[in-house]
This record gives structure tokens, sequence and C-alpha cells, in this order.
């Protein structure tokens, strides 16, 4: 016996990795035109956000933009090094921590940025809406999976 189910569909893993794929596809289709991958993107916007919120002016480092994202550092590292080739992000000292930089969106990565969140929101919203009437369950299920596993 390979495995305790009869069928691939009774595996909730197996599950999650067809939808998985399946939106992980949907991601590709819709940032390609703006030429970013997936990781590009979300750590893109993930800079972006964590910018705008940034209240204590300190500015965002790598580690914290990894530690956002839920990226690897050394990927997260990797990315960031290619969205500065394209002049999307700056990195600049960090005032206090000399081992560490500042990294912000220079204007055209805030723009790029900024479409890209419109073209990947409007992709979730229907890639998504086979479940719309049970958005807050599916939601909850999804924030019980990431609060169990961050601890």
């Amino acid at each position: 016996m390979s495995s305790q189910f009869k069928n691939a569909n009774e595996s909730p893993g197996h599950l999650l990795w067809q939808v998985t794929t399946m939106w992980s596809k949907e991601m590709r289709r819709v940032l390609e035109p703006l030429g970013l991958t997936h990781p590009q993107f979300v750590l893109l916007h993930g800079c972006l956000w964590l910018n705008e919120r940034d209240e204590e002016g300190n500015g965002i480092t790598q580690v914290q933009i990894s530690q956002f994202t839920n990226v690897d550092v050394n990927v997260t590292s990797q990315v960031l090094r290619a969205l500065e080739k394209r002049g999307l992000i700056q990195r600049t000292r960090h005032k206090m921590d000399t081992r560490a930089n500042i990294i912000s969106t220079t204007p055209e990565g805030t723009a790029l940025a900024n479409r890209g969140i419109q073209v990947v929101e409007a992709a979730d919203k229907a890639f998504f809406d086979l479940v719309s009437d049970r958005k807050e369950e599916y939601m909850d299920i999804l924030r019980e999976f990431i609060n169990h596993k961050s601890e």
C-alpha cells in the first residue's frame, strides 16, 4: 500500500497542491505583462507596503521584508538584487545598524507595485469567487494554518 487514501482527491495535501498550482499559474499570467515574476511582485509590493506603514521612520530592512513576506532571506536577497538592477528598489545604509541597508521602492518601483496589486487583486477576486459566499470561513482557516505554523 503506497497511500492511506483510495484516491488522490481524499488527500488534503494533494488538493492544496492542485489549487496552489492553479493559483500560481494565474499569478504568472497576470504578472507576466508587467515583467514581474510572482516572487518579484511579492517582495516589491511587500517593500512598498512596509515603507508606507513605517510610522517610526527608521526605514525597512531586507530582514523585515523577508519576515513579512515569509520568503527565505537568501531568496529575498537574490530577488531584491534583481529588482535593484532594474531600478525598482534602492538600498541606502541604515543609520543605526551599519550591517543593514534600508530598502525602498523607487518611483518606477512604486508605480509598478501599484499596477501589480491591481491585477493581482482582480485575479484573486476572480479566482476565489467560487468560495466568495464562504470567504470569511475560508480566510479564518488560512489564518489558522499561518498562526499555527508560525508559532
